[in-house]
């Protein structure tokens, strides 16, 4: 069966993902439909199965259809055998890409890890410190993660329409037109930045939200060190504190880390504050470039556009380039949030 070509239906369970019926019990991603395991028997003629999903149960593996509250869906021309990894990568793309609206929705240390069933079981860690002078000890258990799951509610709805992934998900479903490689690259940073929120590892995440940063702003002939900071200004340096706070500093030692970290596998230099950072530059450039596809439709408007707004900076004149609709996100964190990612 394996090798017979065909017209088939993927279906794989997900784990850590809650939809409710703000979503109507279904999501749509990148071609990936995620949907409540409730509601499939509801929608098999829409997904073209033949056989009722009762039906389907008596001849699958024991307990596949109740192993998760959320299945996914992906159709698929070809031979089983061919289409597996290809439907495994579109479903875990799909997902980075939903991870991605809890930037700024949750907190890094609350965020629910998404993926394929299983893969982000909630275990427990335990370590024992022995007193070498006497026999006292130490013990300490705690989770590998928070157990919340991303839940699709009214709440999580409406934080989506006010700030920027309903946009983005008009953009990247070709809803709204913007040039086909831009859509491409917004595509690519937002699996990486969904990637980024859905780890634990701090040098990777941090990684990954840089590489999505230069996916943003930056051509390929560009010298990023020059740009980086440039094009991050044009967007958000009217806030009062990008002066104050040295935000071009800020962004020149990110950049300097992150070379260092791919290049010299100096993990050890990027902080937990570091990557909060550069969460902020991307909920920001992200509400900003996914709210006026008019203005931002290509890389070529963004880069025209930080430039207009870098020479009325030399030339000392009244800002005429940036839109008023241009908005800034402040996040505020704790100590908490720096010690528990």
């Amino acid at each position: 069966m394996k090798d017979r070509e065909g017209d088939w239906v993927f279906l794989t369970p997900i784990g850590n993902v809650v939809l409710t019926g703000s979503v109507s019990n279904e999501f749509e991603v990148d071609r990936v439909l995620f949907v409540d395991r409730e509601k499939l028997p509801r929608i098999r003629k829409r997904l073209g199965l033949i056989d009722r999903i009762s039906e389907v149960k008596k001849t699958t593996k024991a307990g596949f259809f109740d192993r998760a509250d959320t299945y996914a869906v992906v159709k698929a021309k070809g031979k089983p055998a061919e289409l597996e990894t290809q439907c495994f990568r579109q479903v875990r793309d799909a997902l980075s890409i939903l991870a991605l609206s809890q930037l700024g929705y949750a907190k890094r240390r609350i965020v629910g890890r998404i993926g394929p069933f299983g893969e982000h079981d909630i275990t427990r860690v335990e370590d024992l410190f022995l007193n070498k002078s006497d026999s006292s000890q130490i013990v300490r258990a705690r989770l590998t993660q928070d157990p919340r799951p991303l839940i699709l509610d009214q709440g999580w709805k409406n934080f989506q329409k006010q700030v920027f992934f309903t946009d983005l998900m008009k953009i990247l479903s070709g809803e709204t037109q913007v040039a086909p490689n831009w859509r491409r690259d917004l595509r690519k940073a937002s699996v990486l930045i969904g990637q980024s929120i859905n780890s634990s590892d701090v040098p990777i995440s941090f990684l990954w939200n840089m590489i999505a940063l230069e996916l943003l702003l930056t051509r390929q002939q560009d010298k990023l060190s020059d740009v980086l900071p440039k094009r991050a200004e044009a967007f958000l340096g009217w806030i009062g504190f990008w002066q104050s706070q040295d935000y071009e500093r800020k962004i020149n030692d990110a950049y300097g880390k992150r070379n260092r970290l791919v290049h010299a596998g100096e993990r050890e230099i990027v902080s937990k504050r570091d990557l909060l950072f550069t969460d902020d530059l991307l909920l920001n450039l992200l509400a900003n470039l996914t709210r006026m596809p008019h203005l931002f439709g290509s890389k070529e408007e963004i880069v025209e556009f930080a430039e207009k707004v870098e020479a009325e900076h030399k030339l000392g004149i009244r800002p005429k380039v940036q839109p008023d609709k241009l908005r800034f996100f402040s996040s505020k964190y704790t100590e908490q949030d720096f010690n528990e990612i």
